[in-house]
């Protein structure tokens, strides 16, 4: 049986900084599904994830409202950051052995999603196939994280591509989980969600497993760790030049926190490198 719809959406929601809500049903061939939507939105005005469970085989596909057309032109204009955040995550999924079916105004966009920009988004469809996996095969526990991962990989991709409010209110650095280190003690509420998805993107590309040391600490922990890990910037955001634009797959790396303050007893930082050689030596 894969996770229930609740379970999961609670966990995507506490990695996006979006909540989410949870529904489930079963297509025409009987395949079980999994619905997320943004909690306290009209689906008809936003969208829904759904992730259909089959024989050995998943697919996630976004599922833009039907009265959803201002938010898809929207995401038609997202800036540089999202765009190259968007790509880096579906070109993750690529290389991890998925069918990625990636549409805007009803044209596949190939090779270069970049491409995709090139003119007003007036519909968007997006379709992520992954076949030959150990799914519904015995394994609860197995098919629970293999959805999960899935399904977070699709949501991280659209988030960075919704547009951001701005807002004036600040939060103190003590709430703002997942900012990159160097961070102001008060920033805005805007800021706060762009580094919220940048560490979502990371994670749906790098996993949860430190780089250095390779501890996912909810397999020494259990439950009580999930989605524990912290988010290192490999270039010092205080070495980042004004518009730097940053990429998810090649400036962030998730660090237990035991490397991840290794890393920072030294200015600049140990690399993920020099770390793993301090571990060979232990």
């Amino acid at each position: 049986m894969s996770p229930d719809p609740h379970t999961l959406a609670g966990r995507i929601s506490a990695e996006a900084g979006l909540e989410f809500e949870g529904s489930e049903g079963r297509d025409g061939e009987g395949r079980r599904w999994l619905e997320l939507h943004p909690a306290g939105h009209p689906k008809a005005r936003t969208f829904a994830i759904r992730a259909t469970v089959g024989w050995r085989r998943l697919d996630v596909q976004l599922l833009p409202g039907t009265f959803a057309g201002n938010l898809i032109k929207a995401m038609g204009t997202a800036d540089e950051m999202a765009r190259i955040t968007f790509s880096a995550v579906l070109e993750k999924c690529r290389a991890d052995g998925a069918d990625v079916d990636f549409m805007v105004n009803g044209a596949a966009v190939m090779d270069d999603l970049l491409t995709a920009w090139s003119s007003p988004w007036r519909s968007m469809d997006l379709v992520i196939r992954r076949g030959m996996l150990r799914i519904n095969d015995g394994d609860e526990e197995s098919d629970n994280r293999l959805i999960e991962r899935w399904t977070t990989r699709i949501a991280a991709a659209v988030l960075a591509l919704l547009p951001l409010e701005p807002h004036d209110t600040a939060i103190s650095e003590a709430d703002a989980q997942g900012l990159p280190e160097g961070a102001k003690t008060q920033i805005t509420v805007n800021r706060y969600e762009r580094d919220r998805r940048n560490r979502a993107a990371a994670l749906a590309i790098h996993g949860y497993a430190c780089k250095a040391c390779n501890l996912q600490l909810d397999t020494l922990y259990g439950d009580a760790a999930l989605g524990l890990i912290e988010v290192h910037h490999l270039t010092p955001v205080s070495e980042l030049g004004p518009g730097y634009i940053i990429n998810p797959r090649d400036d962030l790396a998730p660090l237990c926190p035991n490397c991840h303050s290794v890393a920072h007893r030294r200015a600049p930082p140990y690399s993920i490198r020099e770390l793993r050689a301090f571990l060979s030596r232990s």
